[in-house]
């Protein structure tokens, strides 16, 4: 069974991929790959050959290259700023905690004051809506149906 041309096409681009991406060494390709390309640099030497050699060279090239060492103000300038950066995003967390604490015990206090009109029907009023104005009229308003009867609380019975 001869392999169809496309194929042969796609195995080429894959093995320049792999090339490209990995290096000229085979060695360093993905497991998974390998077998499908040295199948194709093995039907191929002359066109493998000159990919992989172009691949090795640039391989030589980046290898050779050495990253500029920083020089000694550059590294007392970051040693001098970390400190003032650590401390600032310390402060930006303290912020977003406090904020999302905020709000949270906010959400926590509406539903605090909207359950009992929401869970009971009894205490949803049939005519408008009743709006205070004043927090203290809100929750007196809010806590009413909890509050125990005068007589029952004179003696000393609890709901």
């Amino acid at each position: 069974m001869t392999p169809r041309p496309d194929s042969a096409a796609a195995a080429e681009a894959r093995v320049r991929q792999l090339a490209e991406s990995f290096g000229g060494d085979p060695a360093r390709w993905p497991e998974a790959d390998r077998p499908g390309a040295e199948a194709w640099i093995a039907a191929h030497p002359a066109e493998a050959r000159r990919l992989l050699e172009d691949a090795r060279s640039l391989d030589r090239l980046l290898f050779a290259w050495e990253a500029p060492r920083p020089t000694a103000a550059v590294t007392t300038r970051v040693q001098a700023a970390a400190p003032v950066q650590v401390r600032q995003s310390l402060r930006r967390s303290w912020v977003l905690t406090l904020t999302g604490g905020a709000a949270l015990a906010a959400a926590c206090l509406a539903g605090i004051v909207a359950a009992p009109r929401l869970v009971d029907p009894v205490l949803r009023p049939a005519a408008a809506p009743f709006y205070a104005s004043d927090p203290d009229s809100i929750l007196s308003e809010a806590l009413t149906p909890w509050e125990a009867p005068v007589a029952e609380s004179a003696m000393g019975v609890r709901s």
